[in-house]
């Protein structure tokens, strides 16, 4: 397995998680409708996913990209030579590609620009696509902006507009994208939303603090916060912002343009919301589930190969105080656990930290020498 595919890389403003690559290698689950469901039958030991609209996205172990789906706009046509991607991320009718180097591929439709990555942009260590725009989350943790974005009136050329992400995003962790608005996580675990708000979709909670995830669908908003309550706000014609009782025990979550998906602990699957093309049946005995992705007319499902645990595990709430970096690890009883760490991506050798025993609690792992400019940390588990 790539160990790119499970790192924090933490930096004296900020920590980051790769939120779309930490899953472990395995084939794909696709249900709804639509040409997205066709998925290549050769896609196999696939490392991360994202859906657009109606085109899917795989990210291979050797960093190469695979898209299907719908090709109106040639969002399924990667670029020739495009290689080292370690995160994709899928728009209305483009795509995004982040490589191991930090700069940004950008293809499909670009009536608004949403494909025209910045000339110079590099430090990028997470990428976001929206409708008609497109996100990247610097290594400094201040997040920028390209394309447009819809402000409520009358599609033509004069309502889409620029909006650059507000003063407060700073410190930011991961960034997702609607259809006309955006989300960023930042380390303290409050969120910033900016973009279009015809539904509320950007009018956060009172009481959202201490979260750990966020997801953005057309015109609704998710968040997931560390007690394991979930907040959805926004849009409900289709009850999407409306959370289905007795829902616990999450680990991440995806929002398609009216529904949602949520991924256990168990590696079980739960969706609701607008269910016209069968997004929310969820196939029976789907388990095993690594990582989602949720489009405009169907859902994708990362399942794990297979069946010992992953050599590397996700932690979350990342922070640093004093010289000292956490990292918080959901353990098991009778695993080990502990944090490397390196300086520079290309360096071959991880350093090792003390380890921990697992005993079915999260557990802390902190390095208290993080002083360095930067460092790129990954937990592993045996």
């Amino acid at each position: 397995m790539n160990p790119l595919l499970q790192t924090i890389v933490f930096t004296s403003a900020a920590f980051f998680l790769s939120s779309g690559l930490l899953a472990r290698a395995g084939s794909l689950v696709i249900w709804g409708t639509g040409v997205a469901t066709n998925c290549p039958p050769s896609l196999t030991n696939v490392q991360a996913v994202a859906a657009g609209s109606s085109h899917g996205l795989a990210l291979g172990p050797d960093g190469y990209v695979t898209v299907w789906g719908n090709n109106s706009y040639h969002q399924t046509n990667v670029p020739a030579g495009l290689s080292n991607v370690i995160a994709v991320a899928g728009g209305l009718y483009h795509c995004l590609a982040l490589k191991a180097d930090g700069s940004v591929a950008g293809w499909g439709r670009n009536n608004r620009s949403q494909s025209t990555v910045p000339e110079g942009l590099s430090n990028v260590v997470a990428i976001a696509a929206g409708a008609t725009h497109s996100l990247a989350l610097l290594q400094d943790g201040t997040v920028t902006n390209w394309g447009r974005y819809w402000d409520g009136n009358s599609p033509d050329d004069s309502d889409f507009v620029q909006i650059a992400p507000p003063a407060a995003a700073t410190n930011v962790i991961a960034i997702v994208a609607g259809d006309d608005h955006d989300l960023a996580l930042r380390s303290d675990g409050t969120v910033v939303a900016w973009g279009l708000n015809n539904f509320g979709q950007t009018d956060l909670p009172c009481d959202l603090t201490n979260v750990l995830a966020v997801a953005a669908g057309r015109s609704h908003s998710l968040a997931l916060r560390s007690d394991g309550r979930l907040a959805a706000w926004g849009r409900d014609n289709c009850s999407q912002a409306s959370i289905p009782a007795g829902l616990k025990d999450l680990q991440s979550l995806a929002a398609g343009t009216e529904h949602n998906l949520v991924l256990k602990k168990d590696g079980t699957v739960v969706a609701w919301g607008g269910d016209e093309c069968g997004q929310t049946n969820v196939p029976a005995g789907l388990s095993n589930v690594t990582a989602i992705a949720a489009g405009w007319d169907f859902n994708i499902a990362l399942v794990g190969n297979e069946s010992p645990p992953p050599e590397f595990v996700a932690g979350t709430n990342p922070r640093h105080a004093d010289g000292v970096f956490c990292v918080t690890v959901a353990t098991v009883q009778g695993r080990s656990y502990r944090l490397e760490y390196k300086s520079a991506l290309e360096q071959t050798n991880w350093e090792a930290l003390p380890t921990v025993s697992g005993d079915d609690t999260s557990r802390t792992l902190e390095d208290p020498s993080a002083t360095a400019p930067q460092r790129y940390y990954r937990v592993r588990q045996w």
